[in-house]
């Protein structure tokens, strides 16, 4: 517990640091090819297509690709639709051998016509100035990664309010730990990098089988070639939102895809962190137990939890700020007394189960 409070004065300062180099005026457009993997998504690209059309950037310098991942539904008709009228836009179709994600964005970063890719996700928004803020996180060559914010937007219902909070965390740690200089995660929702530094590192050879985990297993590939060469794009205006989950089935199916690529995780650190936090999480239970139980001090177990809170409180909400999510004490709460079942159960379920998502039946491997 001692070593969690101290992480959690680490990620607060690192979450401090400022983010992406840009220098005082940037005037150069560069040209961006956004690419957006989809399967399934009949129901929410439109959002997408109406904020992508909204982007305060010259048609003239960016293009988009949508990929289609073989999807089951009238995904592509609806887009069809949707892009008929608008310059810029087509759709590429994934080989009948070629399945996922990495294979669906190897294929847009290949038919990409500029040497800036910035990926999305079909289910997401971009705000107005998304393209502008890359814009400027990659105008110093030497930097071949940018990643920034996702903030998911809540359905109304607590359980999506919960979300929120536990992503937004995610979110913080990711970019707390690159101010720290060690990278951990980023989130291929708000991410570019340069086509020519992903062809460098052959892109996603040597995990193109894993079904999560496209933007670190780039990002690390091009910090071991490109030391220091990814930073985090800390600008309010460049996140972007997302949809949580709507049922139970379809988070802990979620959490198990993410969590199933840890095993394939070449970094130390990281790896440490994980288990770090999995210990965490077991001494918080044998404390809530010891509590329940009237075994020891209950006054100092209770101190402890409450310790423990409100550095984390301290920790989320500047992060919350950031992302412009508004702040919920009863989540945050709730979520304090579920977190440790939840990552244990998710940890320990993940290495073993085999999940479904949009329509697939997955293990580790694709």
């Amino acid at each position: 517990m001692a070593s969690y409070l101290l992480l959690l004065l680490l990620l607060i300062r690192g979450w401090n640091r400022p983010g992406a180099r840009v220098p005082a005026s940037v005037t150069v457009k560069q040209g961006i090819s956004v690419l957006v993997p989809f399967r399934n998504e009949a129901n929410h690209l439109h959002h997408l297509i109406r904020s992508i059309t909204e982007l305060d950037y010259p048609q003239d310098y960016f293009e988009v690709i949508l990929i289609n991942d073989h999807s089951t539904d009238n995904s592509e008709n609806v887009l069809k639709a949707l892009i008929h009228d608008k310059p810029g836009f087509r759709i590429l179709n994934s080989a009948p051998e070629a399945k996922g994600k990495k294979q669906a964005l190897t294929l847009g970063v290949n038919a990409a016509s500029y040497e800036i890719v910035a990926t999305t996700d079909a289910d997401c928004v971009v705000p107005v100035n998304w393209l502008s803020r890359i814009n400027e996180g990659l105008s110093d060559q030497s930097i071949k990664m940018v990643f920034g914010g996702v903030a998911l937007k809540p359905s109304g219902s607590f359980f999506s309010r919960l979300q929120v909070m536990e992503f937004a965390s995610l979110i913080g740690s990711g970019a707390a730990s690159l101010g720290l200089g060690h990278f951990t995660m980023c989130n291929g929702a708000n991410l570019a990098f340069r086509k020519k530094a992903f062809q460098q590192v052959n892109g996603y050879e040597g995990n193109l089988d894993i079904a999560s985990g496209d933007d670190e297993f780039l990002a690390r590939k091009l910090l071991k070639e490109y030391p220091k060469s990814v930073q985090f794009l800390k600008k309010p205006d460049a996140v972007v939102l997302s949809r949580p989950q709507s049922t139970i089935r379809s988070f802990i199916h979620q959490r198990l895809r993410w969590a199933g690529k840890w095993k394939y995780n070449s970094s130390f650190y990281s790896r440490l962190l994980a288990v770090h936090i999995l210990l965490v999480q077991l001494a918080i239970l044998g404390l809530m137990l010891f509590l329940s139980m009237q075994w020891g001090n209950f006054y100092w177990g209770l101190s402890l939890l409450a310790i423990k809170w409100t550095m984390e409180g301290l920790y989320l909400l500047p992060v919350c700020k950031f992302l412009n999510i508004r702040w919920s004490w009863s989540a945050f709460l709730i979520l304090q007394l579920i977190y440790p079942f939840y990552v244990i159960g998710i940890g320990i379920v993940s290495q073993k189960t085999a999940y479904e998502w949009k329509g697939r039946r997955l293990s580790h491997k694709m």
